[in-house]
């Protein structure tokens, strides 16, 4: 069970990496990439690296994405 979630995780996250690489617009690039940090964060998780997880939800999904708002 733990393959397909990561699996699927890695899958969104290739999604939303060809989705930043077209999008024209910054607005929608920088919610992407909170939304891709977000993913990042939920990887770590299951990958049992819950210090890693909530580092990179702090900075990279909260921080980052208000810095560049």
């Amino acid at each position: 069970m733990e393959l397909y979630v990561n699996m699927l995780l890695l899958t969104l996250m290739a999604a939303i990496t060809v989705a930043i690489i077209v999008e024209r617009n910054l607005f929608s690039v920088v919610i992407l990439a909170g939304i891709y940090s977000f993913l990042m964060a939920s990887v770590m998780m299951v990958l049992d690296a819950p210090d890693v997880a909530m580092t990179e939800a702090s900075v990279g999904a909260g921080v980052s994405t208000v810095f560049l708002l």
